[in-house]
């Protein structure tokens, strides 16, 4: 394929070495995988884990800034950690703290914070549907796409040259069919392989194993860009519908979403349908600017 390819194996080569640190945060003592630990702990007191969030500033801005934006619909201001983290919820401080760690901030592909926000926001409006927790929903929603965010760091340069790409192949396809639906349902993935060795779902997927964190969660992130079949999983199924709902609500981000599919799984009727995408185009945009922090 014409510009898959790299010229030599640097990419590749590069996006590996992030992910072995990435790997090795857990040695070196890493404060926000700590948090994300506790807080996967039903046993941890609220007292340690107020004590671990406020080891870090950055964690401890993102999380009073989550707790009093109008996504988290708090009536009253929240100005302590350890409010926000009962507001919250352990799952969700879980999930922040994950971001955290990886060291996702502005270093992500345009669009990256409205994407993942949109989905997070309509995995727990759809989670009923497929029997999930509306926070390992929300936690999934917020974390399939991380990644995008690794490749970013590793190598912008490819990163940004693959979103280019397949921008050229929408805009020709629109000039020779004007007015088509134009979906990148491989070539995401096999630009991603060809220059990194790996698909996003593969590279977030190896991080949150090596992390630790649940393996429900980890399975739905590594497949929720592979085909339907009797044998998939009702997580992966509710990030599929929830990743074609998103699109719905705010258009294409040149994801190979199973639109198609993902509405099916959900059978819902137009109005039912119409009710989730205007949540979603309301709750998802505050979400996305607490996450841009």
């Amino acid at each position: 394929m014409v510009g898959a390819a790299p010229l030599t194996d640097e990419p590749a080569l590069q996006v590996e070495a992030l992910l072995d640190g990435m790997e090795r945060l857990p040695a070196q003592g890493n404060l926000a995988l700590r948090v994300l630990w506790m807080a996967d702990d039903p046993h941890t007191a609220l007292s340690d884990l107020v004590n671990a969030v406020e080891g870090d500033p950055v964690l401890v801005a993102r999380l009073l800034r989550l707790a009093n934006s109008a996504y988290s619909s708090s009536h009253q201001p929240i100005a302590s950690v350890e409010r926000a983290i009962v507001w919250l919820g352990y799952s969700t401080v879980r999930t922040i703290a994950t971001v955290v760690a990886c060291g996702l901030g502005d270093s992500v592909p345009a669009g990256f914070w409205t994407h993942v926000a949109a989905t997070a926001t309509a995995s727990q409006l759809v989670a009923w549907r497929f029997g999930v927790d509306p926070g390992e929903a929300f936690a999934v929603g917020l974390l399939h796409d991380l990644g995008r965010g690794i490749f970013h760091l590793a190598d912008p340069e490819g990163s940004v040259g693959i979103d280019r790409r397949l921008e050229r192949d929408r805009q020709d396809a629109a000039t020779v069919s004007p007015g088509s639906t134009w979906h990148h349902h491989l070539d995401r993935l096999e630009l991603e392989r060809a220059r990194f060795g790996m698909t996003h779902a593969d590279a977030a997927a190896r991080v949150l194993g090596a992390w630790n964190l649940p393996a429900g969660m980890v399975t739905a992130i590594a497949g929720h860009h592979q085909p339907l079949d009797a044998t998939t999983g009702e997580s992966v199924r509710m990030l599929v519908a929830a990743e074609a709902m998103a699109e719905l609500a705010l258009g294409a981000w040149d994801e190979p979403v199973d639109s198609e599919g993902g509405l099916a799984l959900l059978d819902l009727d137009l109005d039912r349908l119409d009710v989730i995408v205007r949540r979603i185009r309301n709750e998802s945009a505050d979400l996305a600017a607490v996450l841009t922090l």
